[in-house]
């Protein structure tokens, strides 16, 4: 019968380090799929925001769970490059909508929840005007 000894500190140590490394492995790819879908979504929202008749009716939520603010801005990030390579960055705006810094409501359960949500709208004419209003 083969008795296991207890883990020296080094070895405690390399197992939390290898625990903590494919926990953060699997977070990347759960962020990068969740991602992945918010870049689909904000491209077939693309055309309905750019043909709606005004900015204050273009407003469209990409409706997903965003689990932080930081992982909104690096979803974000994928959204807005998506959108240069399809063209519509000067028609389209994406935004991190927060509960705590918005005077606007929630538009999904999800945002409600978490306080966060990403937006698409029609660029403003005047880059600073609308800043506020968020």
């Amino acid at each position: 019968m083969d008795e296991s000894r207890p883990l020296s500190k080094s070895e405690r140590k390399k197992a939390r380090r290898r625990e903590r490394k494919a926990s953060e492995a699997a977070g990347a790819q759960e962020l990068n799929a969740l991602a992945d879908a918010a870049v689909e979504r904000a491209l077939e929202l693309a055309p309905e925001v750019a043909d709606a008749p005004n900015r204050a009716t273009s407003e469209r939520v990409i409706d997903l769970p965003i689990p932080t603010v930081d992982a909104a801005r690096f979803i974000l990030k994928r959204i807005n490059e998506a959108l240069a390579s399809g063209e519509w960055l000067d028609e389209i705006e994406a935004w991190v909508w927060e509960f705590d810094t918005s005077v606007r409501d929630a538009l999904t359960e999800a945002g409600a929840e978490s306080g966060v949500e990403l937006r698409l709208e029609q660029v403003s004419a005047s880059p600073l005007s609308h800043r506020s209003d968020r």
